[in-house]
């Protein structure tokens, strides 16, 4: 592959990433940000979870607009079950700052062990959500199984999404352009073959 092909590639990547981005978020906006964010974010793991797959030239619109279409119910029961522990977390929190250095030690940890699930269930939900066609409280379930039984494909999900996000605030405006997107490609990367792993592994122990 010569240098110009190189360069059309990365621009070609660039591309596709820039274009899911806004789609992400203009669909968020469109379903009023609360009720748009689950689908759209769903939407858009529909797609990365493709170009893991090898289908680069899958079209990005259309295939956007009918994962949002098909998605929105579920994936909004899902948002209002991760809306209702952000809250319980905040109430966590700020009921904890109300409390004497000796009291709180408990429910510090309560609160330290519901951060950890919802850091869980939200690092494993959207893959999953891509990847397998499973009822809402399944998804719930496995996401917390194979965040428990992955503990280092968890760390490395939560460590390479920090580090992106990282990477990108370092120039102003790459977040709006890319964030979503290359958040969504890397957890969509890690996650197919963690579940090719776990797939492989169930056929193994099933013969």
């Amino acid at each position: 592959m010569g240098s110009m092909d190189k360069l059309y590639n990365v621009a070609e990547w660039i591309m596709r990433l820039c274009i899911v981005n806004l789609l992400w978020i203009l669909f968020t906006i469109c379903g009023f940000v609360v009720f748009g964010l689950f689908p759209a974010t769903a939407a858009m793991f529909s797609i990365t979870r493709k170009w893991t797959l090898g289908d680069f030239d899958v079209p990005l619109f259309k295939t956007f607009w009918q994962a949002y279409k098909k998605e929105f119910l579920q994936a909004n029961v899902l948002g209002i079950i991760f809306y209702i522990i952000a809250g319980l977390l905040y109430i966590n929190f700020m009921y904890t700052k109300s409390l004497t250095e000796g009291s709180s030690i408990l429910f510090i940890g309560g609160f330290f062990s519901l951060c950890l699930f919802f850091i869980i269930l939200l690092i494993h939900i959207f893959p999953l959500f891509a990847h397998y066609k499973l009822t809402t409280f399944q998804y719930i379930k496995r996401a917390f199984l194979i965040g428990l039984i992955k503990p280092l494909n968890t760390l490395l999900m939560i460590v390479g999404s920090y580090a992106i996000f990282y990477m990108l605030s370092s120039l102003p405006g790459l977040n709006f352009f890319f964030l979503g997107s290359s958040v969504s490609f890397f957890l969509s990367w890690v996650s197919v073959r963690t579940y090719k792993k776990l797939e492989q592994k169930e056929a193994e122990s099933s013969l």
